[in-house]
């Protein structure tokens, strides 16, 4: 039976349902995760992707700081748990609307400055 406890399981649901991350390891998912996450989550992430190798080595395992693992998985949990992915999608469209109507007035702009030139003329 095997007694290691298996460091990010906790993540794994949270990353598919939060970061719309459904595919692949946990190594893989962190991967891809981390650009979205602050920087103290980014190293706990680190830290959970190096316990996890270390997890299946019986020798290895017994160097674990179990503690401050659980604390990292912990913290990465609560962060992940804070998003509100409607809000989240509501920014980005608006972000995107925000850049095509500053656009479009630079264009306008441009525009009324190349007719008012040519009218000069």
């Amino acid at each position: 039976m095997d007694q290691t406890p298996k460091f990010g399981a906790r993540l794994m649901p949270l990353f598919e349902s939060r970061l719309g991350l459904g595919k692949g390891s946990f190594d893989k998912r962190s991967r891809r995760a981390a650009h979205r996450l602050p920087r103290w989550a980014r190293r706990d992430l680190a830290t959970l992707r190096a316990a996890q190798g270390m997890t299946e080595h019986p020798k290895l395992a017994m160097r674990l700081d179990t503690p401050a693992l659980e604390r990292a998985e912990a913290r990465i949990a609560r962060h992940l748990e804070t998003i509100d992915v409607k809000a989240e999608r509501s920014h980005w469209r608006l972000g995107v609307l925000a850049g095509l109507m500053f656009n479009l007035a630079l264009l306008a702009a441009l525009l009324g400055a190349v007719y008012y030139l040519l009218i000069r003329s």
